[in-house]
């Protein structure tokens, strides 16, 4: 994300579309971390530091963003791996559709 806003940063000139394509950009690396997360939650503990950061974007960035979050997190504590992963794609799926990605 940081190399990308460099890239950005040496535009000689910008505006709405700069700014959009960095939102589309944060949003898309949020969403890769969320479907690795949904693929891997069965197999070990998803709730790292990248997951986090994940999350704290989707909460102060989505509409809905909080219950979103929350549900997910809930999900994640499932100790059925396979309603655990259902649930968690399941959230990460509304995450998308509320960032219209």
């Amino acid at each position: 994300m940081v190399e990308y806003k460099k890239k950005l940063g040496n535009v000689a000139f910008g505006g709405a579309w700069s700014e959009e394509l960095l939102v589309r950009n944060a949003l898309s690396e949020v969403m890769t971390v969320l479907h690795r997360a949904a693929d891997e939650c069965t197999e070990r503990d998803v709730s790292d530091g990248t997951l986090m950061d994940a999350l704290g974007y989707v909460r102060d960035n989505v509409e809905k963003g909080p219950m979103l979050v929350a549900g997910l997190q809930e999900s994640l504590l499932e100790p059925n791996q396979s309603l655990r992963q259902e649930a968690v794609k399941r959230y990460v799926s509304m995450i998308a559709q509320w960032a219209g990605v």
